[in-house]
């Protein structure tokens, strides 16, 4: 599935189903080295989980809840029943009538299930904002905020990234698996800005150049551009201003063109000429 949605093989509405990108996702934790993937990426998240635990975690897709209730997805793991409600372009149906919003239906169902499993109940909502957005929470209650975690798809990206620019060990296939993944989530926009922080551990590589601009004297293929610093001779250096000629209403200080000194003529052309034409 990942190949032929990176390579715009299926309908642009399936593309857009938040189902789809659950399973593309969340299938990778489970088929891929849990102790690097899964433990990893629920680390991130503030969970302690250990090896044995990521290896033995159970995932129950779409599971049913009483009150037609259907969440994304369940990981059972450690003390942990992880409860995963994931949007991607749709929001959070709020209730109409007799029928509680999504995310309260949600919390009551999955508190019944962890407590029949001697687990304890964590909320994780997953979408595709790049901050946290308050007023589409408002309706998880107090009491349970301890128990419920936000986070974005642009975390799994980010994660993937660092794993594979860190990790050296990783076998070829998972390897190619992960940067499959991580291109379709690029692909969809879910990619986070990584900052310039990166950049701090390369400085000693970066060389210092006396020109940024075209070098005339070394290039190959030139055509008939010959450089700004050979087109232009400055014979002498432009004399500093002594003092502003424009007027601005912001800032007194400067002073009216017409009270300047006349503008001489010069014979010399401004631009580059050739051939006695102006270019």
């Amino acid at each position: 599935m990942y190949l032929a949605e990176l390579r715009g093989k299926l309908p642009s509405r399936i593309e857009r189903m938040e189902d789809i990108l659950t399973s593309n996702v969340f299938s990778f934790f489970k088929y891929s080295t849990r102790e690097t993937f899964l433990k990893g990426y629920l680390n991130n998240l503030d969970f302690n989980v250990s090896n044995q635990e990521a290896s033995e975690a159970e995932f129950i897709f779409w599971p049913r809840f009483e009150e037609d209730t259907e969440p994304d997805l369940v990981i059972i793991v450690g003390d942990y029943y992880l409860l995963i409600e994931a949007k991607y372009l749709s929001g959070f149906p709020q209730g109409i009538k007799k029928t509680e919003a999504q995310l309260l239906r949600e919390i009551k169902g999955g508190k019944s299930e962890a407590k029949n499993r001697g687990k304890d109940l964590e909320l994780i909502v997953i979408t595709a904002d790049h901050y946290y957005k308050g007023n589409k929470f408002k309706v998880i209650p107090s009491d349970f905020r301890p128990h419920f975690k936000w986070t974005n798809w642009q975390s799994v990206s980010s994660f993937l990234y660092n794993i594979l620019e860190s990790s050296k060990n990783i076998k070829k296939q998972e390897r190619d698996f992960a940067s499959d993944l991580y291109s379709l989530l690029d692909k969809k926009n879910l990619r986070d800005f990584q900052g310039t922080g990166s950049l701090c551990n390369t400085s000693a590589l970066l060389k210092s150049y006396v020109s940024v601009f075209f070098e005339a004297r070394t290039a190959k293929f030139r055509g008939a551009f010959i450089g700004f610093m050979h087109s232009l001779p400055f014979d002498r250096r432009f004399p500093p201003v002594g003092k502003t000629i424009f007027l601005t209403t912001q800032k007194r200080m400067f002073t009216r063109l017409l009270e300047s000194p006349k503008l001489r003529y010069t014979e010399s052309p401004i631009f580059y000429k050739e051939d006695g034409n102006h270019d």
